[in-house]
C-alpha cells in the first residue's frame, strides 16, 4: 500500500482574490509572491524513501492475507511534483491514479537515514486539490484488479479433500513347518518277527491278533499298514512249511483220542495225552490259521483298491490266493484242504464266481467226507450272490 507522510501544518499566506491583480497572460490565483518558510531540518522527517504525502493506513477492504511468513515491503514511491499551475496538479493526479505494479517480495536492507538538503521553495497548492489527489490515489491503490472470466470455459469442480490412503496391512507371517514323518500305528517289524518265530504258539497268537485287528472296524485303518509284502511272505512260508519231518501223534495218543471222542471213560493221564498237540499238528494247524489270515488280508486289500480306483483285483492277482488254491489241490491233510475251501469262500466276489465255482465243484468229489461237505456249503453260499 502506498504510504504518504502527513503534510506538515504550515501557515499559508491568505490569497488575495482582487480581480485587478489577475494577470491575463500568466493567470494565478492566490499565488505567493514570496518563498515559503521551510522549517529547520528534522531527522524524523528526512528518510530518503519517504514520500511527500501520507495516505490513511486503514485497509478499505478485508481480504485474505498472505499465509506465508515472508516479509512484505512497500515499493518505492516516486515523489509527486506539484506545479504551481492547475494543469500541473491535474497531471500529477492522473499520474497517481495509474495502476501500481505488484511489488517483488525481495528482502532489502533497511535504508540508512541520509541528511537531506534544504527543500527548494514550492508554490502554494490549495488544500482541496491536495486532499482530492490523495483520495484518488488511495482509491486506485485499494481497488482490486478485475479478473477476466472466460465464459466458454467449463467451470472447474471444487477440489475435494480425500482421506489419506490407509497404510497397507502387514502381511501375516507364514510359519513354515517342516514335514514330520508320520509314525506308524503298528509295529510292522514286530509282527514279521513273530510270524517267523519257530515257536508255533507265538505264530498262532500273532495270526489271531492280525485277524481280530482287521475285523474290528475301529482298527481297520491301522490294519491297512499290515498290507505289506513281508507280512504276506511270512504267512506264505507258514502255509508251505514242510511238516512231514516233524513228530506226529503216537499210537497211544491216537487210542486216547478215539476213547475221548467216543465218550468212554478215560483217566486223567489218557485225557492229557489225548489233548496234547504234537509239533507236526501245530504246523498243520498254523497252515489253516495262515490261510484264514491271508484270506482276511486279501479281502481288505481288494476293498481298498476298489475304493481308490473303482476296479476289482483279479483272483489270480490277490496276494497268497494261488497258494491257498495249491493247498486245496495237493495237501494230503484233509483238515488243511477243508480250511482252504473255507478261506476261498471268505473272499468270494461276483467277479470271482466263475473261478470259485470250478474249484468248489472239483472239491465236491474229494475222498474225504469233511472236504465234500465244506465244498457243498461254499457252493450254496456262492450261488446266493
Amino acid at each position: 500500500m502506498l504510504q504518504i507522510p502527513a503534510l506538515p501544518n504550515y501557515q499559508l499566506p491568505q490569497p488575495n482574490y482582487n480581480a485587478v491583480k489577475i494577470d491575463i497572460h500568466n493567470p494565478s490565483v492566490g499565488t505567493a509572491t514570496c518563498p515559503m518558510q521551510v522549517p529547520q531540518y528534522d531527522p524524523q522527517y528526512a528518510p530518503v524513501t519517504a514520500p511527500y504525502y501520507a495516505y490513511p493506513q486503514t485497509q478499505l477492504y478485508d481480504y485474505p492475507q498472505v499465509t506465508n511468513n515472508q516479509p512484505y515491503y512497500q515499493p518505492a514511491v516516486q515523489p509527486v511534483n506539484v506545479n504551481a499551475s492547475a494543469n500541473a496538479s491535474a497531471n500529477a493526479s492522473a499520474a497517481v491514479q495509474q495502476p501500481v505494479p505488484q511489488p517483488a517480495v525481495v528482502q532489502q536492507p533497511a535504508a540508512q537515514p541520509v541528511a537531506c538538503p534544504p527543500c527548494p521553495p514550492c508554490p502554494a497548492v490549495p488544500a482541496p486539490q491536495v486532499a482530492q489527489a490523495a483520495a484518488s490515489a488511495a482509491a486506485s491503490v485499494a481497488q482490486p484488479a478485475p479478473q477476466q472470466v472466460n465464459i466458454n470455459q467449463a467451470p472447474q469442480p471444487a477440489p475435494v479433500a480425500t482421506a489419506p490412503a490407509a497404510a497397507p496391512a502387514e502381511a501375516p507371517k507364514v510359519e513354515v513347518v517342516p514335514p514330520v514323518e508320520a509314525a506308524p500305528q503298528v509295529d510292522l517289524n514286530g509282527f514279521i518277527a513273530k510270524l517267523n518265530d519257530p515257536d508255533f504258539e507265538v505264530q498262532a497268537n500273532t495270526m489271531e491278533e492280525i485277524a481280530n485287528m482287521v475285523n474290528d472296524e475301529s482298527q481297520k485303518a491301522k490294519a491297512t499298514e499290515l498290507l505289506d509284502s513281508k507280512i504276506v511272505d511270512a504267512l506264505t512260508n507258514i502255509i508251505n512249511a514242510d511238516s512231514s519231518k516233524l513228530a506226529g501223534p503216537t499210537q497211544e495218543q491216537i487210542a486216547a483220542r478215539q476213547k475221548l471222542m467216543a465218550g468212554q471213560q478215560i483217566s486223567d493221564q489218557e485225557k492229557a495225552l489225548a489233548t496234547t498237540i504234537t509239533p507236526m499238528e501245530q504246523a498243520e494247524r498254523n497252515k489253516s490259521y495262515a490261510m484264514f489270515t491271508s484270506a482276511i488280508l486279501e479281502k481288505l486289500y481288494g476293498d481298498e483298491v476298489k475304493k481308490l480306483t473303482g476296479t476289482t483285483v483279479p483272483l489270480t492277482e490277490l496276494p497268497a490266493a494261488m497258494t491257498i488254491v495249491d493247498q486245496l489241490k495237493d495237501n494230503p491233510n484233509p483238515m488243511v484242504r477243508t480250511s482252504a475251501i473255507e478261506a476261498l469262500s471268505y473272499i468270494q466276489n461276483p467277479e470271482y464266481k466263475k473261478d470259485l465255482t470250478t474249484l468248489f465243484t472239483i472239491a465236491k468229489n474229494d475222498q474225504d467226507k469233511g472236504v465234500q461237505e465244506a465244498a457243498t456249503a461254499a457252493l450254496d453260499k456262492l450261488n446266493q450272490i
